[in-house]
């Protein structure tokens, strides 16, 4: 035992030695040594705080949970479908880059009787991606990671921000390249470190290290595999080695064409015709506008050296329709959201920058909030697990579910002793909210396809009354019941006209529509049933239906009434023929005739029992969730939060953060006082509340010297010696907080007046 412990001090002294001598300095400085402890991460579901006393914090725990795997259900689904949106142009861009160059060969791998077709323009894909321009770089990144899965590991990502000169750009453009040289391994500190600084940024730099490459390539055993620096250890979509061409491609994307200088675009592409011959260049351009603007940036003496290929990309509000069609408008995810949540992210869209990003990132914060603030959450998950969760649910959690508005009034309509068992049973309690979920979860899968019909039905009606896309109809549909609103009602007067074929077209993709609800079976029954009776009519259907002999009465002296109209209506027309035609003879014999009673055909018959059945269908299928009990656990309806948090106006926030500081930095000494303006405010605020008392133009020595009395104080102020020279501490903090004052807008230099800025906003504090 004594020889380990000497063992150990040993080794302590030793450690102690070579710590200071990995210290020691010729002058005085601080050392920073990594610490062997780990952190412990963050567990996001922390900050979820029991919203009152009725919550535990493993109850907040669980909210989280369930928010996570809901988003996580969502954020798949969005996924999948963007592959499958980008599958078909990614596949075309393959294309084309695989052929652009396959061909190419070293020039010491060819023999010298072997002559071959050289290439004199270079492959250019024109990537025409839309004005969604925040979207951009999410779509570039995927596809240089599909570039480099199958077919070239040399791919290079340009942004206008960096290449402001061609040296920054052929900096980037070698250096990215140099990256990949690098051989897979998963010991980091094995792979060669090259410095960029001492290695120049021209063409033959990257031809001889091309060559080396390949010849690399070549060597028998030779199983090298490329490393991406934009790829990820951690996911990796390549199980093992990808083969690629004996001289894959280089290929470079220019992320924003547009932004690019038209020098540097030029030079760079004159040099890069230069090397064709020695390099296999594919050239891609991401324009958000139109491809004339390669013409309107290069000349035709450089564009000539481009072979181009034009390659469309889907219109983002496509693809957010089907986003929304295929993720929102369905029944397998839980949450939903309100219609005017729904509808200011849409607005947020279609009127902002037709991001489907941020569409999305608003989504994700509406179900982080959904779950963040919402005790009743719990059960916002799969039916089956929401039915287990009732049974644990304690006595403290089903007050929250009772304090419910949309569960009182569900109470309220309850017979009496039944209100009581409600109220004080915690076991019918939890019956009856099982019953309730099972009635939500049968009420969204019958809303949706029915929702669907409803589209069908008014999709090509005149001045669209119900929208020409489904999510107005959604948005129309969570609002308020649909049925009672006068758009429902004119959109079934222009379906009284539709034609025969028409409307057997559109019945038949309403039974498929009400094929995918098993609860809907019977409605699908009738329908088809009304749709053979429809297409039993033969050539007849548009003719008059004969009138009964057992009539009524009444409608017997209905006809004896009409016929003598008919009688007087010819007798009035042998006389206008007779006579001269006047606008009011025309006018009163258009009215008479539009007083006849006209015979239905029967399809028109028909065709008013078949809209009779959808009418019905829809006000049992269609009522507004406002209205349901418990709609509070599925439907996101916070629109003032999410307004604040996405939208929220910059210009309030710069004044509440300038007239009030301590509403941000929660410093006491930042309070303010209604008898006036403090020093201990930041420079900036005192500037700007000064700046409220002064008019249109505002004088800059008199703004110093107001400035200087509130720092310094009266008493100060008042000496001579200051007045004359200002302290320039005090001048220099005034000057940077009216810089700081223009630069937010609030003011701007003016000549009319000389030391003088002139004053932009009103009416701010």
């Amino acid at each position: 035992m004594l020889e380990v412990r000497l063992t150990q001090q040993k080794l302590e002294m030793e450690d102690r030695e070579s710590t200071c001598e990995a210290t020691t300095s010729v002058s005085k400085g601080c050392f920073v040594f990594k610490s062997k402890k780990r952190r412990k991460p963050l567990y996001p579901g922390d900050y979820f705080i029991p919203e009152s006393k009725s919550e535990t914090s493993q109850d907040c725990k669980l909210r989280y949970e369930t928010g996570d795997t809901q988003w996580e259900l969502i954020n798949d689904d969005i996924e999948s479908l963007q592959a499958d949106v980008n599958k078909t142009l990614f596949d075309d861009l393959l294309n084309f880059i695989k052929n652009a160059q396959a061909g190419f060969r070293l020039d010491q791998d060819l023999d010298t009787s072997r002559t071959r077709s050289r290439l004199k323009e270079i492959p250019t894909a024109a990537f025409v991606t839309g004005v969604n321009v925040t979207d951009h770089h999410d779509v570039f990144t995927k596809l240089a990671s599909v570039f480099q899965e199958r077919v070239s590991p040399h791919v290079v990502c340009l942004m206008s921000r960096d290449c402001t000169t061609l040296k920054g750009l052929m900096g980037s453009v070698v250096s990215q390249l140099m990256g990949i040289e690098y051989m897979a391994s998963e010991d980091e500190d094995t792979m060669p470190e090259v410095n960029m600084k001492k290695v120049p940024c021209t063409f033959p730099v990257l031809q001889a290290w091309y060559k080396d490459n390949v010849q690399k390539r070549k060597l028998p055993g030779s199983t090298a595999t490329f490393k991406s620096p934009r790829r990820s250890r951690k996911r990796r979509s390549m199980s093992g080695p990808v083969s690629y061409p004996e001289c894959p491609p280089i290929i470079i994307v220019l992320e924003d064409f547009e932004g690019f200088k038209a020098v540097v675009i030029q030079d760079f592409i004159h040099i890069c015709s230069q090397y064709l011959e020695k390099l296999p260049l594919v050239l891609t351009f991401g324009i958000a506008t139109s491809v004339t603007v390669i013409h309107r940036l290069l000349p035709q003496s450089v564009s000539s050296c481009l072979s181009i290929e034009k390659f469309q990309a889907q219109p983002s509000s496509i693809y957010l329709s089907k986003v929304i069609d295929k993720v929102l408008l369905t029944a397998k995810h839980p949450l939903k959201l309100g219609s005017k949540v729904f509808q200011l992210l849409l607005d947020l869209f279609l009127y902002h920058d037709f991001s489907v990003m941020n569409f999305v990132q608003g989504l994700q914060y509406a179900v982080l909030d959904h779950y963040f603030s919402q005790p009743l959450s719990i059960l916002c998950c799969r039916y089956g697990d929401a039915i287990n969760r009732t049974r644990n649910l304690s006595h403290d959690q089903l007050e929250l579910f009772r304090q419910a508005s949309s569960f009182r009034r569900y109470v309220d309509g309850r017979p009496a002793s039944d209100q009581r068992a409600l109220l004080l049973d915690d076991k019918h309690m939890k019956k009856t909210l099982q019953e309730l979920l099972k009635q939500m979860n049968e009420y969204h899968k019958a809303f949706f396809p029915v929702l669907e019909c409803l589209h069908i039905l008014s999709e090509g009606l005149p001045y669209h009354p119900l929208g020409k896309q489904m999510r107005e109809l959604f948005a129309m549909a969570t609002e308020g019941d649909i049925f009672a609103t006068e758009a429902y009602q004119e959109a079934f007067k222009f379906m009284k006209m539709l034609a025969r074929d028409e409307l057997i077209k559109k019945m038949t993709m309403c039974e498929e529509s009400l094929s995918r609800c098993e609860g809907l079976q019977e409605a699908r029954f009738q329908l088809e049933t009304l749709q053979a009776k429809m297409e039993t009519l033969g050539d007849t259907c548009n003719q008059p239906v004969e009138i009964d002999s057992t009539e009524d009465d009444e409608e017997e002296v209905d006809t004896e009434g009409s016929k003598q109209n008919e009688h007087d209506t010819e007798e009035t027309n042998l006389r206008g023929r007779r006579e001269k035609t006047t606008l009011h003879s025309l006018q009163q014999m258009l009215m008479s005739n539009a007083k006849k009673k006209r015979r239905m055909t029967p399809y028109e018959i028909l065709r008013n029992e078949i809209l009779d059945f959808f009418d019905a269908l829809f006000r049992e299928y269609l009522p507004c969730p406002k209205n349901l009990p418990l709609h509070e656990v599925f439907y996101y309806n916070n629109v003032s939060e999410i307004r604040q948090r996405l939208n929220a106006p910059p210009r309030a926030a710069i004044q509440t953060a300038l007239s009030n500081p301590n509403y941000y930095l929660q410093n006491p000494d930042c309070e303010t006082l209604e008898e006036g303006i403090t020093s201990s405010l930041p420079d900036v605020c005192i500037v700007y509340k000064l700046h409220l008392e002064c008019g249109r133009l505002i004088n800059i020595y008199d703004w110093l010297q107001a400035f200087m009395t509130v720092i310094q104080g009266e008493s100060e102020t008042d000496n001579a010696d200051t007045a004359k020279k200002p302290d320039p501490v005090l001048q220099a903090r005034f000057i940077r907080a009216v810089s700081e004052l223009q630069f937010l807008g609030f003011i701007k230099p003016t000549r009319r007046k000389t030391d003088h800025v002139a004053r932009l906003t009103w009416g701010g504090c």
